[in-house]
């Protein structure tokens, strides 16, 4: 509970006019680090709080999110 919270309070004080996309994890398949519902908040400037894995994912995700955003 305390990622999404440190989420939506970066969501309350990004600057106006900035983008931004969430990453949601919707399914898991065997063994996972994170569970279902796990998020990442990705601003247009690269930045990013919260998380869906242990660190194999996040790249995609920030690669998905961009594309999404622009």
């Amino acid at each position: 509970m305390k990622e999404i919270k440190a989420i939506l309070k970066a969501y309350d004080t990004i600057e106006p006019g900035t983008h931004a996309a969430l990453a949601t994890v919707v399914r898991v398949e065997g063994s996972s680090y994170r569970r279902t519902g796990a998020r990442m908040l990705v601003l247009d400037n690269g930045s990013w709080i919260g998380g869906i894995s242990g660190g194999c994912l996040e790249g995609d995700a920030l690669k998905r999110a961009r594309l999404a955003i622009n």
